[in-house]
């Protein structure tokens, strides 16, 4: 069956509860609960060819995927320098309006390089870019590793300014962000404030997910009057998971100045399949913990309710899925969301996959 068709009938997800009971088991009052969900539809599936663009500025690795408007897109490429220079790349997606992909690759429309203070290339090991978001005239661009980073810059990629990052976040002995664990999520809500949520806790927070609780990621809200911060709790591993399977944030985006589409990915290797799921969280009604070094295990966490779950799509392989962003309005006027994996430059075993899912 082509992937292209998998989903038929289309599969109507967390339509069943309303806001105030989701607000009941999340222990938050109903005046604090997470708005009701849009019901979210898979439609269709977008699988690139590998080396759809060879060297010297390789396709793959996009791990950041941003909606910019005339039908263009830009997705960043985490490269860490192996195969090309800091870059993103700007394209088209053929998306009819049902919903349906209508050829096998994007159509590339421009792109451009990503420049450090000074106007000087990154040089390998200097970047391992995870997102990207329009921010006015400008993109936003998030980074980890040893050395992370929140920039802003040009379009063509020419230098602007960097974020502050809160020194709780500045990786350090058995402190900060880990190298792999960083601000792998960013958005940029309606009234122009960057928000980034790290892939996992800071290492004084705690650990990754168990069987028993998730990972407590941050959400950092950099406002003009300074930066409040929000405690976002994944999902636990599954019962009977692996030793080695993962769990924890790829990904955020903005639907209003206080809630957010946060995607889930887990991976477990004794199965080599990808847990991918879409939640709506909000920072209503968390505890703001901006400053804070360490957090007490006490916090409220950000109430999220589930809007789609690609394991109910069990002939559909959704891969590493890290970027999401808005998609077009369908024929019938529903809005979309897109989502993409990194293939980690693995292929032929990963695949750069677009997804598009339908909100009702």
């Amino acid at each position: 069956m082509s992937l292209r068709r998998v989903g038929t009938p289309l599969l109507r997800v967390g339509s069943l509860l309303t806001a105030t009971a989701a607000a009941l088991s999340l222990g938050v009052s109903a005046a604090h609960a997470v708005p009701a969900p849009p019901a979210a539809r898979y439609v269709s599936t977008m699988t690139v060819p590998d080396n759809f663009i060879p060297t010297p500025v390789r396709w793959g690795g996009i791990s950041g995927l941003e909606n910019i408007g005339g039908g263009n897109y830009v997705g960043i490429s985490d490269d860490q320098g192996q195969y090309g220079p800091a870059r993103y790349f700007q394209f088209r997606l053929p998306i009819a309006g049902n919903g349906m992909f209508t050829a096998p690759t994007p159509q590339l429309t421009g792109g451009g390089t990503v420049l450090a203070p000074n106007q000087l290339p990154l040089l390998p090991g200097q970047m391992d870019m995870e997102a990207i978001r329009r921010l006015g005239p400008n993109y936003v661009i998030s980074s980890e590793g040893a050395r992370p980073w929140i920039r802003v810059v040009s379009p063509l990629g020419v230098y602007v300014r960097d974020l502050r990052i809160p020194s709780a976040y500045i990786p350090g002995p058995g402190k900060g962000m880990g190298v792999n664990d960083g601000f792998e999520g960013l958005a940029v809500t309606p009234n122009g404030t960057v928000a980034a949520m790290t892939e996992d806790a800071l290492r004084q927070d705690g650990g990754g997910p168990t069987i028993a609780t998730g990972t407590s990621s941050r959400l950092a809200v950099f406002g003009s009057r300074g930066t409040s911060e929000y405690v976002y709790r994944t999902d636990p591993l599954a019962k009977g998971a692996s030793r080695g399977a993962t769990k924890n944030v790829s990904e955020i985006l903005a639907v209003n100045n206080t809630d957010f589409y946060v995607l889930e990915r887990g991976y477990d290797p004794a199965t080599n399949r990808n847990d991918i799921k879409v939640y709506l969280a909000t920072t209503r009604g968390a505890t703001q913990v901006g400053g804070k070094y360490k957090l007490s295990g006490s916090e409220t966490v950000m109430p999220k309710r589930l809007i789609f779950d690609f394991g109910m799509l069990p002939l559909l392989r959704p891969d590493n899925v890290e970027g999401m962003a808005y998609g077009p309005r369908l024929a019938d006027g529903r809005r979309t969301l897109v989502l993409v994996s990194d293939d980690n430059f693995a292929t032929p075993r990963q695949h750069t996959k677009f997804h598009l899912l339908a909100l009702s």
